[in-house]
């Protein structure tokens, strides 16, 4: 119980169960999405005071105060930078109240929430005393340790430490936040947050945020093999990948699949386990049910790995929604052939030397065109018009460009498409794009002038000669125009609404996210029959049962049947030709109902395409 240990002590004998998400679960219970969370505090105090309980009761031994934003940066932006203390203040007395005698309380502080580059001497002060001044205010009313999480940058991350251990003699837990692609939001590596976390003044070190229990676990692994059993752990994932569906984030992984990697967190003896993003008081009671099953640290399944070894069985596009496109394009092809397009992944920074490997080993096993996303899940990469065209030129092979709304207004959107017209690209996927906030810059600023909808209409006006307001052009454009769709989507109705909209500003074929089952399609192909324009099926083969439980699980617009998942269950070392073997059944049964395919080999593994290729010859 509180008050017969201390913090660290506790931590000696179990693992706790932190809470979950405040800001998904206060957004969700209805605060006003425009107000400042942290400021819930003073105006919905019954909100926070009720959803602390809420964790509670569903068997969290820790519990965080609503103060993740509540430093003077952050509540400027609603004019409540002289709020700081009376902010934090009530924070913790809410929690306290909450957490009576039995439960351990943390002052969060997250990001500062402003640019750290370049900084200078100055810049550094004023992040040490905006931490410090946040930290004294929630030290004042009682909070067990400060946890300072979701960091993105070790600069950060050492003012956040500092101003915590001068405020008071209290523990103090970091937690970094990593992208899918093991980066940090400021660009470090890795290896250099576990370097960092590993000398710095942290009481407790681990991860936080930025992905989904799947990633976060490989990622843990390498933490706790440099740890090396000097520091304790803690960890707290997203509940999978963030998605917009009814106008807000949310986030697929459901409880009974978020709580079954707690035994791999026990095995590498993390010792703090929660939820970030998404994750609500049912994820922490599956979570709680685990823990109880597995009551001690010390258990015999331990997991371990080498130095070095982190991988992802997961391409870092493959999440994208993708698809191609007319006469002097790929729907010439379309019009004679079976179509095949290949997914590739656009590289970070001028090196395209294994990309284009790539396309001549794609082209050479009779692949029709390459996909090029546009900064996928919002990371900054090479542009796929640049890409395209290099591919084009020294490959000969077609590439299907995927242009986003994200990073650019009316004006530049239709000067970079009648650029890549010029260049000679006629293929393009319509899409909205990946909020920033997901990705490697979340500070950065979503343009999103127009939608995927608006966009359709803008390349078929520029493929007749106009522009968005009509105005006549010298010259038009031969676009092929393709449209995502989703046939698993949660809300099936809206989704083909959708569809209705983008067909009618101009679309010329679909193509969907990764299927994996023929009554899937069988029910796409009648819902879109009156349509009648082209279909390339998403096919996404499986590296393993992994693979396939974090697809399914942690993947927004997947699902994968059970008797397929059990198919690389059973498959074992063999998983990999299992997957193969899934995949082109599906193609060859699918002929003559869509055509073509669209494959997204996982972490460009182009020699499963080759393989799928041989398959369906």
């Amino acid at each position: 119980m509180r008050g017969e240990k201390d913090f660290l002590t506790a931590l000696k004998d179990k693992a706790l169960l932190c809470d979950g998400a405040m800001g998904t679960m206060l957004r969700e219970r209805g605060a006003d999405s425009e107000i400042c969370l942290e400021y819930t505090n003073i105006s919905q105090p019954d909100m926070v005071l009720t959803l602390h309980k809420d964790y509670i009761s569903a068997g969290a031994d820790i519990i965080e105060t609503n103060t993740f934003g509540a430093n003077r940066f952050k509540l400027a932006v609603y004019g409540l930078e002289d709020r700081v203390a009376d902010i934090n203040r009530q924070a913790a007395k809410l929690a306290r109240q909450a957490a009576g005698d039995n439960i351990w309380v943390l002052g969060a502080v997250g990001p500062i929430g402003v640019p750290l580059i370049p900084v200078n001497e100055k810049d550094r002060g004023d992040i040490y005393e905006a931490y410090r001044e946040q930290i004294e205010a929630l030290c004042c009313e009682g909070v067990d340790a400060i946890i300072a999480e979701t960091m993105g940058s070790t600069l950060e991350a050492e003012m956040a430490i500092k101003a915590a251990k001068d405020a008071a003699d209290i523990p103090v837990i970091c937690q970094f936040s990593l992208l899918p692609d093991g980066f940090d939001s400021s660009g470090e590596s890795l290896q250099s947050v576990a370097e960092f976390l590993k000398h710095c003044n942290a009481d407790v070190v681990g991860l936080n945020c930025g992905s989904g229990p799947r990633d976060m676990v490989e990622f843990m692994k390498f933490i706790a093999e440099y740890m090396d059993g000097s520091k304790f752990l803690s960890i707290q994932p997203n509940a999978g990948f963030a998605y917009y569906a009814q106008g807000r984030l949310q986030y697929k992984a459901k409880a009974d699949y978020f709580a079954s990697y707690v035994k791999d967190y026990i095995g590498l003896k993390v010792n703090i386990i929660g939820g970030c993003c998404g994750t609500t008081p049912q994820h922490i009671a599956a979570m709680r049910s685990v823990l109880d099953e597995n009551t001690r640290l010390e258990t015999s399944n331990t997991i371990t790995v080498e130095p070095g070894t982190i991988t992802s069985e997961v391409s870092r596009s493959e999440l994208t929604q993708l698809g191609i496109a007319r006469t002097g394009n790929i729907l010439e092809k379309i019009e004679r052939k079976f179509v095949v397009t290949v997914e590739m992944d656009p590289p970070k920074g001028t090196d395209i030397e294994k990309a284009l490997e790539g396309a001549r080993a794609l082209k050479s096993c009779g692949v029709d065109a390459v996909n090029i996303a546009d900064s996928p899940m919002a990371r900054v990469r090479v542009s796929p018009i640049a890409l395209a065209t290099r591919i084009k030129q020294e490959v000969g092979l077609d590439a299907i460009l995927h242009f986003t709304c994200r990073d650019r207004n009316l004006i530049g959107i239709q000067s970079e498409l009648i650029g890549a017209a010029v260049l000679g690209i006629n293929n393009v996927l319509a899409l909205t794009g990946d909020p920033p906030s997901i990705g490697d810059h979340p500070k950065a600023t979503g343009v999103f002038d127009i939608t995927s909808e608006g966009l359709v209409y803008i390349l078929d006006a520029l493929n007749r000669g106009r522009d968005y307001m009509g105005n006549a052009l010298e010259g038009s454009t031969n676009f092929a125009i393709g449209v995502a769709f989703n046939p698993n989507a949660d809300d099936p109705g809206a989704e083909l609404e959708k569809l209705a909209k983008k067909i009618e500003n101009g679309a010329n074929f679909i193509q969907t996210q990764p299927i994996y089952d023929m009554q899937t399609v069988e029910k796409m192909v009648k819902n879109i029959a009156d349509y009648n324009i082209p279909v390339l099926m998403g096919i996404l083969p499986l590296r393993s049962y992994k693979h396939a439980e974090f697809l399914h699980n942690e993947v927004p617009g997947i699902t994968i049947p059970l008797d397929i998942r059990q198919r690389m269950k059973n498959a074992g070392d063999n998983a990999l030709d299992e997957g193969v073997a899934i995949a082109a059944e599906l193609i060859k049964e699918c002929r003559g109902m869509v055509s073509g395919v669209y494959i997204m080999p996982p972490f460009g593994r182009y020699d499963m395409v080759e393989k799928i290729m041989a398959e369906i010859a």
